[in-house]
């Protein structure tokens, strides 16, 4: 029989216990934590949690311009992770799976409002208040305090309502390879596409993106176009 006097000593060495069987996980591949927690091991969805919950929920909130509804896409990401465990095979590697489970709740999500009317430009209202922010303001992403007007926090919000504006294929192929740092194979993988493709993709959200971002500091850069690196 247990006292109640030394409950607090075993919830202690229960959470010690706890987390030095965590700081062990964090030495494995996703892969093997990916497999650990299909065969039970509830710690190593946490470590796969902390590794790309962020990432995860950057990526949508860049990809919508919508903070909560990223907070709200990102756990039906990690619910579907959850729900997948069984059917991963390691034929790719996790953060391909896992990307793959992102794209195809963004496709969901864009069928399920389809039906709703187009925001035509950044700068109409959004709400049913026509003073209300406009595209624009929503999609301009965490910054320094705007009361301080830094040029990287203005460059900030100018290339997010640039990404605004390119189609939904183009803007995941760039933010795939540019802020989230997917090689070109795994994008192509997640697409479903070849290889060449995704590069020609890439190359096209770039020029359009350098078109757009030419009007923010008055210099036009058509002549200045990139394929983007290997």
């Amino acid at each position: 029989m247990i006292r109640l006097g030394a409950l607090p000593l075993l919830l202690f060495l229960v959470q010690r216990f706890r987390r030095s069987s965590v700081d062990l996980l964090r030495g494995l591949s996703d892969e093997d934590l990916y497999r650990r927690f299909a065969e039970g091991e509830e710690e190593a969805f946490e470590v796969l949690l902390q590794r790309h919950g962020d990432q995860v929920h950057g990526y949508l909130f860049r990809y919508f311009g919508d903070r909560e509804l990223a907070a709200d896409l990102s756990q039906e990401v990690f619910l579907r992770v959850v729900a997948s465990a069984r059917e991963f095979r390691g034929e790719s590697s996790f953060r391909t799976f896992l990307f793959r489970i992102v794209r195809n709740l963004c496709i969901d999500h864009v069928r399920s409002r389809a039906a709703r009317p187009p925001v035509d430009s950044l700068d109409r209202a959004t709400g049913e208040d026509p003073e209300g922010p406009s595209m624009g303001d929503r999609v301009a992403g965490p910054g320094p305090d705007p009361s301080a007007g830094t040029f990287s926090g203005e460059l900030q919000a100018a290339l997010e309502a640039a990404l605004a504006q390119l189609s939904p294929g183009l803007r995941e192929v760039f933010l795939m390879r540019a802020v989230e740092g997917l090689r070109f194979p795994e994008i192509a993988a997640i697409l479903g596409v070849n290889e060449n493709t995704v590069r020609g993709q890439m190359h096209t959200a770039v020029t359009r993106l350098r078109r757009q971002m030419g009007a923010f500091d008055g210099e036009p850069e058509e002549g200045k176009e990139s394929g983007g690196s290997p």
